[in-house]
């Protein structure tokens, strides 16, 4: 009958198991059949709310659908269960075991000449055991080590936000920037196309050698690849741009102009000790060390006692027991001895990693006030430089206005003309992508001062 049981009970388990294998070629096919389809469909749920697509737009939906945002966000959401977890240390534990055992044959003991029933033949037990942690620091400063382990997974997530939104704002600038190098390669296409016509002219007429002529042939085309390697640069940052919001990078989407960051007041010292206060990097180094120092008092708690109290209930159905139900209770005490000076090594070493933890965040420091300095300088780089191109864009919109005076006066040849059209957009394309490069160097020293925007309003004009 034994035997009958522990098969059955096998049958059930081997049931339960399945023999089910795993067809990788297979899910990998599932995959690329179905994740191309569900992200272009969510990609186009996702832009039907806009036209266009401003710097906000992009850091918005960046936030809601990028991948590694998502990932932080799950890694915060664990550490708060773990924090959870370590906190049942405080809280007694109860379990429940039901046992039901049959005697095949019945045990007896000998007696005279006959045998004596130690049990019934069929016997129910049900077992309650609760055990409450009296005294075990240990658990204390494993929840302090989970409660600051759950800050640094909401910095973290804080901190990814942030990144994220840095490199949406330098790929938005990047594709605005590319999309201006496009105009000003279209105008000085069209340039180049009557320059060609024109010397074709004059070789017909016998004024220029036919190689002369050939030259507007060879800068029309020069013109034409540079256009359509601008147009595969252009098409590229879109799609990083697109991966980086979540979506799917085959998509199309069009941008809206905006340069809405302004440069952080303050003095250098003022903006560097702003960025020691608000940067999530330093905050997550400052929980690392209490960590750290948490993890020494845990490994000071190796050489205490612990105590732990527990009180078990049995309940049975054997008629042959004097008492069908107890209670047993007491106190289990555990010291370690000696265990070869493993705890004092563990101790040791908790104070070592406690002192590297200082340095790293020294180390930190440092960096990000490199990093402030920098990015400081950097600002100012890119403001000289969009003065300059704003200087040499009036000079070029004065000297395009003269030009077009002497064109009506019969003065200059078309030819002439609309290669100064050509220089004139290209300086004022420069002129704007000198903007977006402030804006872009804007944007990076607020992001190591910390204070990057990754929270938006509903504007007041609803989707755009």
């Amino acid at each position: 009958m034994a035997g009958r049981m522990i098969t059955s009970l096998f049958l059930v388990l081997l049931g339960l198991a399945g023999c089910n294998s795993f067809d990788g070629q297979r899910i990998r096919q599932e995959h690329a059949e179905t994740y191309p389809k569900r992200i272009a469909e969510t990609t186009e749920d996702v832009l039907a709310e806009y036209q266009k697509l401003d710097l906000y737009d992009c850091i918005q939906i960046a936030l809601e659908n990028n991948l590694p945002v998502k990932s932080a966000e799950i890694q915060q959401r664990v550490a708060k269960l773990e924090k959870k977890v370590s906190f049942s240390n405080f809280l007694p534990a109860v379990s429940l075991s039901y046992q039901k055992v049959w005697w095949d044959p019945m045990p007896k003991v000998r007696f005279g000449g006959t045998g004596i029933p130690l049990h019934d033949k069929d016997v129910r037990e049900i077992t309650w055991n609760i055990q409450m942690s009296i005294f075990n620091p240990a658990t204390w400063f494993l929840y302090s080590m989970h409660s600051r382990g759950y800050e640094i997974a909401e910095l973290v997530t804080d901190y990814t936000r942030q990144a994220i939104a840095l490199q949406i704002t330098a790929q938005y600038f990047q594709c605005l920037s590319l999309e201006q190098m496009l105009k000003a390669l279209e105008s000085q296409v069209s340039a180049a196309e009557a320059v060609g016509k024109e010397l074709t002219a004059y070789q017909q007429e016998g004024l220029i050698a036919a190689w002369q002529a050939n030259q507007g042939g060879v800068l029309m085309l020069a013109r034409q690849t540079e256009l359509r390697q601008i147009q595969k640069f252009l098409g590229q940052a879109k799609s990083e741009l697109l991966a980086n919001m979540g979506l799917d990078p085959l998509s199309n989407i069009t941008l809206e102009l905006q340069m809405p960051l302004e440069t952080p007041e303050g003095t250098l010292d003022e903006l560097i000790t702003e960025s020691l206060l608000q940067h999530p990097n330093l905050a997550i180094a400052d929980r690392q060390i209490a960590i750290e120092k948490e993890k020494v008092k845990f490994a000071i708690s190796n050489f205490l006692p612990r105590l732990v109290g527990f009180a078990n209930r049995v309940d049975t159905s054997d008629s042959y027991q004097v008492f069908t139900n107890y209670w047993m209770a007491g106190l289990n005490s555990t010291i370690m001895v000696f265990n070869g000076f493993a705890n004092l090594d563990q101790y040791e070493a908790a104070k070592e990693r406690q002192k590297n933890a200082f340095i790293q965040r020294e180390q930190a420091t440092l960096t990000l006030m490199l990093q402030v300095i920098r990015a400081s300088d950097q600002v100012q780089t890119a403001e000289d430089q969009m003065k300059l191109a704003k200087a040499f864009n009036d000079v070029a919109a004065e000297h395009l206005s003269e030009v077009i005076q002497k064109y009506e006066q019969g003065l200059v040849q078309a030819s002439d003309m609309l290669t100064m059209i050509a220089e004139a957009d290209k300086a004022q394309i420069q002129y704007l992508q000198a903007q977006l490069q402030y804006q872009t160097s804007i944007a990076v020293l607020i992001n190591v001062m910390g204070k990057t925007q990754t929270s938006f309003e509903e504007s007041a004009d609803g989707a755009k």
